[in-house]
């Protein structure tokens, strides 16, 4: 049994049902998603709402085993839902992404009940994991230099460490079946179902800088 971070609360469950492994040979491809729509406005709210409800308000490196690297010196001044809009709007990817990088931060957390997301760390796990999933499913992707600068990170050196670190922590399993992606997908719509509707917030991305670890 494993919690899943999908969704306004934890979910503890089976992951589907039984144990997995996950192989390259054995991923799916997501590019048509027709078959679980989810518009712009609805994923964003959704992802920003797992990965709040799955913060730990411990302070610092107290109570998880996360590297020290990927922690800031101070609760960020924006919501995580801001940050996902800000990542969804400069990182022109698929929306899979979204729904695969919190199926990486989900492995991590199931690897180790020490691996805490935390209001000091999430936004570079966060981040990192986009990262990962990007480079993955998309075709055409940028530099990392420029993804560091949309996640508001220090530079390049810290955005290739926390690549190496996070692809450490996966054990290099970066591929994710299908039954995994529609079981998340289906979670972060059914969290879209049961709220009110949302109305679209003006976002301001110009001086956004994560605090340095």
């Amino acid at each position: 049994p494993g919690h899943c971070i999908i969704g306004k609360r934890r979910i503890v469950a089976h992951w589907l049902g039984c144990k997995y492994e996950i192989t390259m040979e054995s991923s799916a491809c997501f590019e048509d998603e027709e078959f679980m729509p989810m518009n712009e406005e609805d994923l964003i709210s959704a992802v920003g709402e797992a990965l709040d409800a799955n913060c730990s308000g411990e302070d610092l490196l107290i109570g998880t085993t996360i590297p020290r690297s990927f922690f800031g010196t101070r609760r960020q001044g924006f919501s995580l839902t801001s940050y996902v809009r800000r990542l969804y709007q400069y990182l022109e990817c698929s929306k899979s992404v979204f729904v695969t990088a919190l199926i990486y931060l989900e492995r991590i957390q199931l690897a180790n009940p020490n691996n805490k997301l935390t209001d000091f760390n999430v936004h570079r796990m966060f981040s990192t994991a986009i990262l990962l999933a990007l480079k993955y499913h998309d075709d055409e992707h940028y530099a990392n230099s420029y993804y560091a600068e949309v996640f508001g990170m220090r530079g390049l050196n810290e955005i290739n460490n926390l690549e190496a670190r996070m692809l450490t922590m996966l054990n290099f399993r970066l591929g994710v079946t299908e039954k995994e992606y529609s079981y998340c997908k289906n979670h972060l719509m059914l969290t879209q179902i049961t709220l009110p509707a949302q109305s679209v917030v003006e976002f301001n991305t110009t001086n956004m800088v994560i605090s340095a670890a």
